[in-house]
């Protein structure tokens, strides 16, 4: 089984429709939410504790977390960060399994949410529509609120044939077929 660290519940959401997209059995996977991309980095968690417990039936882990804007204060912000700290993590954890990760993060590998993620698989119209509106709006839009409020609605139309899915695509179809 394969257990998915993820920072909350918007994540698992993602990825239930996107692993079902990909025609992988319910009974192979699990989640762990961590509420909250903070939580993940400790070593000491209660739930690494859990898969720590559950290690006779978790054949590998994939940690999935957003990239977030390097010039937040936390220090675990922005893709560069992100990386080096969930690297130290996975060594940390020193569990005899295969773990992997993916960072939500803009195309550039910089900054970035799964919102930010989502929105960039948009076609250029609904694209160009939403710039346009940050263009004219006087306050900051963040995308997790432009995605909340413009293409939640939809409920997840997502191209999962877009190629910004490629590597996650490819990433999970390695992690269930024991390619780690």
């Amino acid at each position: 089984m394969v257990v998915f660290v993820v920072e909350g519940k918007t994540d698992i959401e993602f990825f239930r429709d996107f692993i079902e997209e990909l025609d992988i059995q319910k009974d192979r996977y699990a989640f762990k939410n961590f509420e909250g991309k903070d939580n993940i980095f400790k070593l000491n968690h209660k739930l690494y504790n859990e898969i720590e417990g559950e290690l006779d039936i978790v054949d590998k882990i994939f940690i999935a977390v957003d990239a977030d804007d390097p010039k937040d204060r936390s220090p675990i912000r922005g893709y560069i960060k992100t990386q080096k700290r969930l690297e130290k993590l996975i060594d940390d954890l020193d569990f005899d399994i295969a773990i992997d990760y993916f960072i939500f993060s803009d195309q550039e590998k910089e900054k970035g949410y799964l919102e930010s993620f989502l929105l960039s698989v948009l076609d250029d119209e609904q694209q160009k529509c939403i710039e346009k509106f940050k263009e004219c709006y006087k306050y900051d839009l963040k995308d997790k609120w432009i995605f909340n409020e413009f293409y939640k609605q939809k409920q997840y139309p997502f191209d999962y044939s877009h190629p910004n899915f490629d590597e996650l695509k490819q990433k999970l179809k390695n992690l269930f077929e024991g390619q780690l």
